[in-house]
């Protein structure tokens, strides 16, 4: 049973996400691990709790077991709520087991994404947001698909509840910046996607997007001064692809 093989690596003292194959089904069982509540992350958190700086909320100073209880918590949630998140099939104290949903997007063939996809986990974000709930660090890692091509959203570690407009806003911004490592997707398909996005959430959270775009131009060019002697840096090229798309708006 799946109660009792989890219990069993339990056990053995070990940490992190664990692939388990139960009764011909794919589980995937998250073990709580190490603190990461270091000096930076205490300073992030204190400045989140001044209104202008949110956006630097982190999860990170809870200790191990407080962020698995948020993240359980969150999960729950948003399930009632039908945002595409694992089921959360056996839990327990530091630890639960959610059902297998596809692989992650920064794993598979580019081709596989195309603007229905987009489309798709735009309108999955716009659900998230519309139930004030901020992931906290989009990244294509943390987005999979199943062979249906249904897309999910996984790792609420990070995740804010009663988020901000800023939030939700840092939420888009750092999804869009991720998006860039998709070479084959266009401005112009991302701007669709985009919109839809937008039409979902309130003005508020598409103007901080816009204001935080505004701000992170005027410091464009040090990501340009980075690409000169380093041509192939990607956070720099994902920086100023996300400004150039962004700017098409104001």
């Amino acid at each position: 049973m799946l109660a009792d093989t989890c219990n069993k690596i339990i056990e053995s003292n070990a940490s992190g996400v664990i692939k388990i194959n139960e009764d011909q089904s794919t589980y995937w069982l998250k073990i709580s691990g190490e603190d990461k509540n270091n000096f930076v992350r205490k300073v992030s958190a204190q400045l989140a709790k001044i209104k202008m700086f949110s956006f630097f909320e982190t999860k990170a100073v809870m200790s191990s077991f407080e962020r698995f209880e948020h993240e359980k918590a969150v999960l729950r949630y948003l399930s009632e709520m039908n945002v595409n998140v694992p089921h959360i099939a056996y839990e327990g104290p530091g630890f639960f087991v959610t059902s297998d949903e596809g692989k992650p997007l920064n794993t598979i063939q580019q081709s596989r994404i195309g603007q229905t996809e987009l489309n798709e986990l735009f309108t999955m974000f716009s659900r998230l947001h519309a139930n004030n709930v901020a992931h906290g660090r989009p990244a294509l890692r943390d987005i999979v698909i199943n062979d249906e091509n249904n897309l999910s959203l996984l790792d609420f570690e990070e995740s804010i509840l009663n988020a901000t407009s800023q939030q939700m806003a840092r939420d888009m911004y750092m999804l869009l910046m991720d998006l860039c490592r998709l070479q084959h997707i266009t401005s112009e398909q991302k701007s669709e996607a985009l919109l839809i996005w937008k039409e979902n959430v309130s003005e508020n959270v598409w103007s901080e997007l816009l204001k935080i775009n505004r701000f992170l131009k005027h410091f464009s060019f040090l990501a340009r001064t980075v690409l000169l002697f380093k041509k192939k840096n990607k956070l720099s090229q994902q920086i100023l692809s996300t400004i150039k798309l962004l700017d098409n708006f104001e």
